[in-house]
């Protein structure tokens, strides 16, 4: 515990103020040591090397550079029993919590898994239920549609939900590669699902795609948040609408599509979209996404946000009441959130030696309206 006259660094400081993560892909946050775990438990051939392929951290010593969709199709075959789920889960909780974040909205693909849909439900409630008792953490699971697979299958999917309803489970969601799966292809999913009372929320204009794609999961699908979304700035007219009206877009610092396209840091810096979303008023709420596959976490998500990009702390503690606002909890558990943890980052803000040193140019002073 921290004497209340010490002070802290900026480091500890984004480790420690209160924050939530609203798009963590479960399996991306299989730790390097579960996967080669996993591999030995089922006598499946993985060798240290072919591991380290699917985490960032560890790219530079292999040959192959893999991605988090090859990680996700390699893990779910991989995991066998609720024990898994229940492994994952609980170290992706204490991960988390070791970084500040107190909630996680965790998305999993039931299409893809060997269990039943309830199965692995169970295993990560109870894995979490045993991470509350130890950390100050909570989380939401929002089951998602595979849209590499048939609309039919995410209508099956849906089913499966409707029929095992749990608390934990506020809604759904839709990811993996959007290229030639749009969103309004799964309309039928998604209507199913909110008729039967879930939240919406889905990937949409990733990877550069077109903006038109988050106009549909607005206007067609009737999302109430969108994750990710950057090609959003291509429309003017959408982006101010998006800005007044509120819509929460959750943003990946660690996205590998602007890493590749700006390969050289400093561009990568001055033109990453989430800078311009800010300078737009967007409701924006930063997210790890794949926590260990990208090498990030909620302190490196945040440390990002201010040393990268240009945020300010005022700016932090917009964005960490965003997440608040735009997560799936009751609204009574949201005001308590509001009231005690903008007192903590307050206080933890007061101990701080000095406030992060931003280059004048690189500043970005994010603010938004209590009504948008």
């Amino acid at each position: 515990m921290m004497q209340d006259t010490q002070t802290i660094t900026l480091p500890e400081f984004f480790a420690t103020f209160p924050k939530a993560d609203l798009h963590y892909h479960l399996l991306g946050g299989v730790r390097l040591t579960t996967m080669l775990a996993l591999a030995q438990k089922y006598e499946v051939p993985l060798t240290e090397s072919e591991a380290k392929s699917y985490y960032r951290r560890y790219q530079h010593e292999t040959s192959v550079v893999k991605g988090g969709i090859a990680a996700l199709n390699f893990l779910y075959p991989l995991m066998r029993s609720a024990e898994d789920y229940y492994r994952v889960t609980y170290e992706v909780a204490q991960d988390a919590a070791a970084t500040g974040i107190r909630h996680l909205e965790l998305f999993w693909n039931p299409s893809d898994t060997e269990l039943t849909y309830a199965e692995v439900t169970e295993a990560m409630s109870s894995a979490m239920a045993k991470a509350a008792e130890e950390w100050d953490i909570r989380a939401l699971f929002i089951p998602s549609i595979n849209r590499e697979k048939s609309p039919e299958e995410a209508v099956a999917m849906v089913d499966a939900v409707l029929n095992y309803p749990h608390p934990l489970v506020p809604g759904i969601g839709i990811d993996y590669k959007e290229n030639d799966a749009p969103i309004e292809h799964f309309w039928k999913a998604y209507r199913k699902a909110k008729l039967g009372g879930l939240r919406l929320t889905g990937h949409c204009s990733e990877f550069g795609l077109h903006w038109r794609n988050v106009e549909t999961g607005l206007d067609l699908i009737h999302l109430e948040r969108i994750d990710h979304g950057y090609t959003v700035l291509d429309n003017l007219e959408l982006t101010a609408r998006c800005a007044r009206e509120g819509t929460p877009f959750t943003v990946v610092p660690s996205n590998t599509y602007y890493l590749k396209k700006w390969p050289d840091a400093d561009q990568w810096r001055k033109h990453h979209p989430i800078r311009q979303m800010a300078q737009a008023g967007m409701n924006i709420i930063p997210a790890t996404d794949d926590w260990h596959m990208h090498n990030t976490n909620g302190a490196e998500c945040y440390r990002v946000m201010v040393e990268e990009f240009g945020f300010d702390l005022d700016g932090v503690r917009q964005l960490m009441l965003n997440g608040i606002n735009a997560c799936w909890q009751p609204e009574e558990i949201k005001r308590q959130w509001r009231q005690a943890w903008v007192a903590e980052f307050d206080r933890l803000r007061s101990k701080l030696a000095h406030e992060p040193q931003i280059e004048p140019a690189q500043h970005i002073s994010y603010h938004r309206s209590p009504t948008a």
